[in-house]
């Protein structure tokens, strides 16, 4: 039960993370690509969500993990 418990936070902190990511991504893509005007500008908003959205998901399911195991150390 333990495990389990532990993989829901995880899992759980994995979807944020992924969500946080396609939240944010407007704002990202604006600030760092600007207007697009053509495929380059394309491309590279692609590359920032290509390699954010596992960053975040990575990211978010270790804050679940540590927040679950110190939750459940709790209990």
């Amino acid at each position: 039960m333990k495990f389990f418990k532990l993989f829901l936070c995880t899992l759980t902190g994995a979807i944020c993370g992924a969500v946080i990511m396609y939240l944010i991504l407007p704002a990202v893509c604006a600030y760092f690509v600007g207007p697009i005007y053509g495929d380059d500008q394309m491309s590279q908003n692609f590359t920032i969500f290509l390699v954010g959205t596992p960053l975040l998901t990575l990211l978010g399911a270790i804050a679940g993990w540590l927040l679950g195991r110190k939750i459940i150390k709790k209990h």
